[in-house]
């Protein structure tokens, strides 16, 4: 993997990419809190599906589902969306935590975020052990780049011909009360797109 520079699109409302232009590729989707980036893989999930794709397909979810004072939800699961069942590989760690909102200070962000790269390794070293899929969906992978082993993730990859991912990139969950994690996320994110065939960036 990587040696490549990726071509990158920016996606405005209401508008995608179809599977059938993602099979093959490594696809990473970009954006702010709120942009549509769990939607748009759970629609090229859904696609994948009415193509016959389902015996092929994995899905490691990663997204923490939480709640804003607003209401607003962040990081909602692709089950929301669209449903999974056998055949499809569906994995998922019992409780993710979203360390940026969550965590009251310096201390508890670099817990939970400490909490979350154990339950994902956990995760990965489990879809591996059980056997990779040729097509590979994953929800929320910033969550993992806070404090996990990007090595693990790329081996994660490396295991599928298409991988469609999805991850936060942007301003509203800057703050991390003083952490890191933020800056680890952007550096990770950095060196995970330089992997990608495509990156698609939600406006």
């Amino acid at each position: 993997m990587g040696g490549r520079e990726a071509a990158r699109r920016r996606i405005g409302p209401g508008e995608g990419i179809s599977f059938r232009e993602a099979l093959g590729k490594r696809v990473l989707i970009l954006g702010d809190v709120g942009r549509g980036k769990s939607r748009l893989t759970a629609e090229l999930l859904r696609e994948a599906i009415d193509l016959g794709y389902s015996n092929e397909i994995a899905v490691i979810d990663l997204s923490p589902d939480v709640r804003l004072p607003s209401g607003e939800i962040v990081g909602a699961p692709l089950t929301r969306y669209v449903a999974i069942g056998p055949p499809i590989k569906y994995l998922r760690p019992s409780r993710v935590r979203a360390p940026r909102l969550e965590g009251r200070d310096r201390d508890e962000v670099l817990r939970l975020a400490e909490e979350n790269a154990r339950a994902i390794s956990a995760i990965f070293r489990e879809y591996l052990r059980e056997g990779p899929r040729g097509i590979l969906f994953i929800n929320d992978v910033s969550l993992h780049l806070h404090r996990g082993e990007l090595g693990l993730l790329i081996l994660v990859l490396s295991e599928a011909d298409t991988s469609i991912l999805n991850g936060y990139c942007g301003s509203r969950l800057s703050e991390d009360k003083g952490s890191g994690i933020s800056e680890r996320e952007r550096a990770l994110m950095g060196d995970l797109a330089d992997r990608m065939d495509l990156i698609l960036e939600m406006g």
